[in-house]
């Protein structure tokens, strides 16, 4: 897939398999801010798969103006940075959510000429790290203004299909979309494994790669507790609450090593239960 940008800007090549973000990040840094007519924007269709319903994308790299990386810190329980689109990324309009960093987010999004907006954007306030509290007010004063979509890609073999967008200083971020769309009410993936569990009221501190905070769960009442690592995708956890739940539970191929090896999304809350 190819990108045209204006004037003396070079057409930049975008690899089947990932996008040149290096490349991308040097050419538009040498190109007017004045979108091009023939620039990708959120506008045209990534030929997805499910032409309606929601659609989930993660943050996979953030390339800063200046051609550095930024870190992007998982959750206490290995979460990624998730913006879901409750009407699909091609929509015209719709409400999104998600997690930013630290804590999660709800607000709206719109389609402009040539990207996206987000407007009244409201998250939770629970405090975090300070490599996750960083990234996060960054990602949130970002979303304050438009992104410029500079190249898609309908998908890449077993990749997902991806986006980069340019944030108004300049930065460039890659999304792809995730299987799930990790919230309650919503089309479930096929496949999978249907089963019953029940989580504790309060999650506690478990080893890892670093810091984390996992879930207490069991198949029954009566077993012992074992802990959760991943993510419960579409579950509003609230401390001193315990759930039971229906869930699916997926095997996540080549996870990364701060992260479950398998993925449970949220079918039902069969019952919920304040802690005395």
């Amino acid at each position: 897939m190819q990108t045209s940008l204006r004037g003396t800007c070079r057409t930049i090549g975008l690899r089947s398999a990932a996008f040149v973000l290096v490349t991308a990040a040097a050419t538009l840094a040498a190109c007017t801010t004045n979108p091009a007519p023939g620039l990708p924007s959120a506008g045209a269709s990534l030929n997805q798969t499910q032409p309606s319903g929601p659609s989930r994308w993660e943050l996979v790299r953030w390339q800063q103006a200046d051609g550095t990386l930024r870190d992007i810190p998982h959750g206490d329980n290995g979460q990624p940075i998730i913006f879901e689109f409750n009407d699909g990324i091609d929509a015209a309009q719709g409400t999104v959510s998600g997690t930013s960093g630290c804590n999660r987010f709800t607000g709206s999004y719109g389609k402009t000429d040539t990207g996206i907006r987000f407007d009244r954007v409201a998250g939770t306030r629970m405090a975090c790290p300070p490599p996750r509290m960083e990234l996060e007010s960054a990602l949130l004063k970002a979303m304050e203004t438009s992104f410029v979509t500079v190249g898609t890609q309908p998908s890449a073999g077993s990749t997902g299909r991806q986006i980069i967008w340019k944030t108004a200083s300049g930065d460039l971020l890659q999304f792809v979309e995730r299987e799930g769309v990790g919230r309650r009410g919503a089309r479930m993936d096929a496949g999978g494994v249907e089963k019953t569990v029940y989580i504790d009221s309060q999650r506690v501190e478990c080893p890892g790669v670093g810091k984390m905070m996992c879930y207490r769960w069991r198949e029954s009442p009566d077993a012992a507790w074992q802990l959760w690592y991943g993510p419960i995708e579409g579950l509003d956890f609230e401390q001193g609450v315990s759930y039971k739940l229906r869930v699916r539970e997926y095997q996540v191929p080549n996870p990364p090593a701060d992260a479950s090896a398998i993925r449970w999304q949220l079918l039902n809350v069969e019952s919920r239960t304040r802690a005395q």
